[in-house]
């Protein structure tokens, strides 16, 4: 796919990050989240709109395309990359989010692995995998939520938020639920919704 340029990359994500948040992709809540202009951010909906990215008319609430969707898991992944690394390298904690905002558009995709691989090796972490496919006793954090609103309030309710740690407590069959603890908590969970949580796994 050819690159996107650094404003259109910013949309994506920020589109991607209120759905995982379960907010609503609003003009008014994205123009919040940028610092920009609802009339800024009609414009830009538009020319995503023609590239295929979102599907937007004038009133409407934007919706990610399944392309749109992919690009912006795509940024939003690499920024997450670049906030660990820079927080390795003892960049001051206030900082780090919007250094990596600027980073994370000039960072090939093949730099952005190297990162990551020295990134896990230093923390001694297995990186980010789906929460099925972490094996029987594994933990890690949350670290992103894939679905829409509605999937995430449903993990909301049960506790699985950005930030929490999960242990395995009985791995997937190809179509059976998981089991995982978290918050003190023993859950059973769908495959399908599991798959739309992303930890990064304690070594």
């Amino acid at each position: 796919m050819k690159k996107q340029t650094p404003q259109t990359e910013e949309y994506l994500e920020m589109l991607v990050r209120l759905k995982d948040m379960g907010k609503g992709c609003s003009v008014s809540e994205i123009a919040k989240g940028l610092n920009v202009s609802k009339a800024s951010v009609s414009e830009m909906l538009r020319k995503l709109a023609v590239k295929g990215l979102v599907e937007f008319t004038p009133y409407s609430t934007p919706k990610l395309t399944k392309k749109g969707e992919r690009e912006g898991q795509r940024i939003l992944r690499k920024h997450k990359v670049i906030e660990r690394f820079l927080d390795l390298l003892g960049v001051e904690k206030s900082r780090i989010h919007d250094e990596a905002c600027v980073l994370e558009h000039a960072v090939s995709d093949e730099v952005e692995k190297a990162i990551e691989k020295f990134s896990c090796a230093e923390k001694g972490i297995e990186c980010i995998k789906r929460l099925t496919d972490l094996k029987k006793d594994e933990c890690g954090v949350i670290m992103a939520l894939s679905g829409g609103s509605q999937a995430c309030a449903r993990l909301a309710d049960m506790g699985l938020t950005i930030g929490a740690r999960v242990c395995m407590s009985r791995p997937s069959s190809k179509i059976g639920p998981v089991e995982v603890r978290v918050r003190s908590s023993s859950l059973a969970i769908g495959r399908g919704l599991a798959q739309k949580i992303f930890v990064e796994v304690e070594k």
